[in-house]
């Protein structure tokens, strides 16, 4: 039986998030051109029949939050899916379940700060280290949400790599971000140089960190695909008369 090559692994990348010129301006200026233009017929038509602007104010102001608020939650940035921490059909060990819940609630945490670092507006130096970090963050939900993670003990090493990336490393590199990021508008040469310097380092270490998720993310297809070629031999011994590999194509 010939081996069966796993794919290779391919690196999850964050959605481009919309500006916030799409996200809170467009929103703003077309509920308020709704809300104006609302109140300039409605006042017209009062004041025609001798009523006040009173009614046609609230109306228009009404019409305005409801187009605005409409198109800023259409338009708004949504946050990952959650994790999931079921194994499926297959039992998840004991201790393992609070290993994987203190990674899923460390990398909301983190999302969390990463998305007040945005709203600062953060320079072209922080940008591309602030979309490495929420990818890797990602990156490590997705394995905390495999089946093939969630039915391993707590004392296996990849487990434990990865929770030692989500509650320690990923934390500890964010948060030197945050604190070196206000030092880049620096008034003195020797700080601001320093403070790049200490980026790219934080962007060095999270990329050292993605080559590690992708090793944790190769060998989950490593053991997929041995599972599958116990299966395919199982099923060739049970069906002898098969003259074709049942789970050719793979």
């Amino acid at each position: 039986m010939g081996k069966v090559h796993p794919p290779p692994s391919t690196s999850i990348t964050v959605p481009r998030r919309r500006g916030r010129w799409l996200t809170v301006w467009v929103p703003s200026v077309l509920g308020g051109v709704f809300g104006i233009s609302s109140f300039l017929v409605l006042g017209v038509s009062s004041l025609i029949g001798g009523a006040g602007l009173l009614a046609p104010l609230l109306a228009g102001a009404g019409v305005g939050v409801v187009v605005g608020g409409g198109l800023g939650i259409l338009l708004r940035n949504r946050g990952p899916a959650p994790v999931r921490l079921s194994a499926g059909r297959a039992e998840m060990p004991v201790g393992t379940r609070p290993v994987l819940e203190r990674m899923v609630r460390s990398t909301k945490r983190e999302r969390r700060r990463l998305a007040r670092m945005r709203r600062r507006r953060p320079g072209p130096l922080v940008k591309p280290v602030l979309k490495r970090a929420e990818a890797l963050l990602q990156r490590i939900d997705a394995l905390a949400g495999s089946p093939s993670l969630q039915s391993r003990r707590a004392s296996d090493e990849d487990v434990m790599m990865l929770e030692g990336m989500a509650s320690r490393y990923v934390p500890d590199l964010v948060q030197a971000l945050e604190d070196t990021a206000g030092f880049l508008a620096s008034p003195t040469d020797e700080a601001r140089q320093q403070a790049a310097a200490n980026v790219r380092s934080i962007d060095e270490q999270l990329a050292a960190l993605d080559r590690e998720v992708d090793r944790l993310e190769s060998d989950v297809i490593d053991r997929l695909a041995r599972n599958l070629d116990v299966h395919s031999e199982f099923l060739r011994h049970r069906l002898p008369d098969q003259r074709t590999d049942p789970l050719t194509g793979r």
